[in-house]
């Protein structure tokens, strides 16, 4: 009978769970770097992709904070064209604005498949009226440009880099940029 508990003894216990997730862990950093781990997730974290006019933009996820369909605007006199006015967006006042026509001078159509992409910096939330928000995009550095000559002038102070994916250029907006931008801040004529 001692034989038998003492073969019982020397078996290995079993392991719990989180032995063997981190288990696993440890064979994974083993194999790969940290660095080229998060190298890698941040060429895959994707985009909300948009069109405005025959533009092709991406937005960081983290600069958005909601998409809305095109919301009931109160005009605000004195103020310049592109400044298109003031909404309420459940309970809270946002200025809404027409971004091609800030950055081209032409306004955009409004058309049932316009939204209002809404940006946030600091405590402040800004609408921006697009033609059409197309959905995630997702693109990886065989798919970047290096140079950025074909970018429209009125685009290219916001424009962070460039993608070429299936023969459509894609150009990442800096909502930041935008934002900060005296021009697009003073919206007074």
């Amino acid at each position: 009978m001692a034989d038998a508990a003492t073969s019982t003894s020397a078996a290995p216990l079993p392991l719990h769970p989180f032995d063997i997730l981190l288990q696993l862990d440890q064979r994974v950093r083993e194999r790969i770097p940290v660095a080229a781990v998060s190298a890698r997730l941040s060429e895959i974290r994707g985009r909300l992709a948009l069109r405005l006019g025959s533009w092709n933009l991406l937005f960081s996820m983290d600069d958005v904070a909601e998409i809305v369909p095109l919301l009931r605007i109160t005009q605000v006199p004195g103020v310049k064209r592109w400044l298109l006015g003031i909404a309420n967006l459940r309970g809270k006042v946002i200025s809404v604005s027409d971004l091609r026509d800030f950055l081209t001078g032409r306004p955009t159509p409004q058309l049932p498949s316009s939204q209002v992409v809404v940006v946030r910096a600091g405590g402040w939330d800004y609408g921006l009226l697009v033609d059409e928000v197309i959905g995630m995009r997702h693109f990886g550095p065989q798919h970047r440009l290096a140079a950025m000559d074909s970018v429209e002038e009125g685009l290219r102070p916001y424009v962070a880099e460039a993608f070429l994916n299936d023969g459509q250029y894609w150009l990442a907006f800096n909502a930041g940029k935008l934002l900060a931008d005296p021009g697009f801040l003073q919206g007074s004529q």
